[in-house]
């Protein structure tokens, strides 16, 4: 039988790898490479994006939100291609999973945030360019395309502006500025939403014949269209016109207080002269179709009675502070009136006529009637009677000022106590004595 020797035979361990575990690692190798390749293609996709987004920044929010969303993405695929040799170890894992968690997170909400910038854009970033283009072209195209802008403008507009004195203006502008070229830059555009639906506002610089300058047109979206709500346009810093010379390209009358140069001071005195003779009717029948519907007859010659009755009768017109005649026939008279019992009663008269050639018919009158004056005001109440109505107090009776026992009233100076009396003295004999005299006798005692 072989005996044991006791000695220890080394064998060479071997490597024994089961099939799984190669393929594990052959797969943590391929997605290696293919997360590096991942991160490589994501930074070339950002690169792409972000000059996509620098070509874009002329689009409100839009070429920003691309450009920001390109370095998101460059970020992501540098990430991803470290993601490898960082996830060596169980720490590096653990980094690994709450870096993407971390990165997965920062690129949702930029694309949440992208497309509702882009989703809100669709619906209120609007061009505005070719609404006020059309605005533009029309208010500068005669008296007549004018008015018809003011026809189709917002009835938010055509409420707070007269369509007179509208055409007006915008004929001083054109006469001012010239005839509208084109819209030379946008410079803002804002849409708000308000009570009345949404309003938009766009700053231009515009050209114009006489030169360039900054304007603003504000649009009403009324009924799912937008129409004219308001419109503005500064004169040109080369231009150089003066209130004076504006006042005369409309101005009535080259004096207006020359009889026989101006037919609205003639109009306005032979009214006033009539009611002075209280001929109001004769007035009233004289006037426009307009004025007579606006004002009742009867009423209307009570309120010029009682008007000549606070001023007194008519005397002249002392100054005319304005008259102005509007392209549709209408003029305006305003002027500065003397009565007996007043002077610079201020007074609006308001004149149409069909042409030229007829006379002038008035269209509104307003006299501005000033408060009494002091010495005209009523006198006040006498002092007796108490201004909430109750009885007046009586007044207080003067203070008595006494020296006897009576209780002192007021400020008097009170009655100083009496001394007590002197003691009596005792009685040896017979007599009498007086405390109040001060002096008596006695009878001494017999010895």
């Amino acid at each position: 039988m072989p005996v044991a020797s006791g000695a220890v035979h080394a064998v060479a361990a071997r490597e024994h790898t089961g099939l799984s575990t190669r393929l594990a690692d052959a797969a943590k190798d391929a997605v290696s490479g293919g997360v590096s390749a991942i991160g490589s293609g994501f930074s070339t996709i950002g690169e792409g994006v972000s000059k996509l987004g620098e070509k874009s920044k002329n689009v409100p929010l839009v070429g920003s939100g691309v450009s920001a969303l390109g370095e998101s993405i460059t970020s992501v695929g540098e990430s991803l291609t470290d993601l490898p040799r960082v996830a060596g170890t169980r720490r590096g894992r653990l980094l690994v999973r709450s870096l993407v968690v971390g990165f997965l997170l920062v690129f949702a909400w930029i694309v949440v945030i992208v497309a509702l910038q882009l989703r809100g854009g669709t619906d209120e970033q609007i061009d505005f360019r070719p609404f006020a283009e059309k605005v533009l072209i029309e208010l500068s195209s005669g008296p007549e395309a004018a008015a018809q802008a003011w026809d189709k403008a917002s009835p938010r507009f055509q409420e707070f502006v007269d369509k007179e004195r509208f055409v007006d203006d915008m004929t001083d502008l054109h006469a001012t500025v010239g005839k509208f070229k084109e819209i030379s830059a946008v410079n803002e555009t804002l849409v708000t939403r308000g009570p009345t639906g949404r309003v938009g506002r766009v700053s231009l610089t515009v050209s114009y014949e006489r030169g360039k300058t900054k304007a603003s047109v504000s649009l009403h979206n009324h009924e799912g269209v937008w129409k004219l709500l308001g419109v503005a346009v500064e004169v040109p810093p080369n231009v150089k016109i003066t209130q004076r010379e504006r006042e005369a390209r409309v101005q009535a009358c080259k004096d207006p207080m020359d009889p026989k140069k101006c037919d609205l001071y003639v109009a306005a005195n032979a009214i006033l002269e009539q009611l002075r003779d209280n001929q109001a009717a004769q007035v009233w029948d004289a006037a426009s179709a307009i004025f007579q519907k606006q004002e009742e007859k009867t009423r209307w010659g009570q309120i010029q009675r009682e008007n000549q009755a606070a001023l007194g009768e008519f005397r002249r017109i002392i100054a005319v502070t304005e008259q102005r005649v509007f392209r549709s026939g209408n003029a305006v008279y305003d002027v500065l009136i003397e009565y007996a019992r007043a002077q610079g009663v201020r007074a609006i008269f308001g004149f149409t006529r069909a042409s030229k050639n007829d006379p002038w018919k008035l269209l509104s009158m307003k006299i501005v009637v000033p408060m009494p004056r002091a010495d005209e005001a009523t006198p006040p109440k006498p002092l007796g009677d108490s201004p909430t109505g109750n009885p007046p107090l009586p007044e207080e009776p003067p203070p008595e000022i006494t020296t006897g026992s009576a209780k002192p009233n007021g400020s008097a100076t009170p009655k100083p106590k009496p001394k007590p009396p002197a003691p009596k003295p005792k009685p040896n004999g017979s007599g009498s004595a007086a405390v109040e005299s001060g002096s008596g006798s006695a009878t001494p005692p017999a010895p």
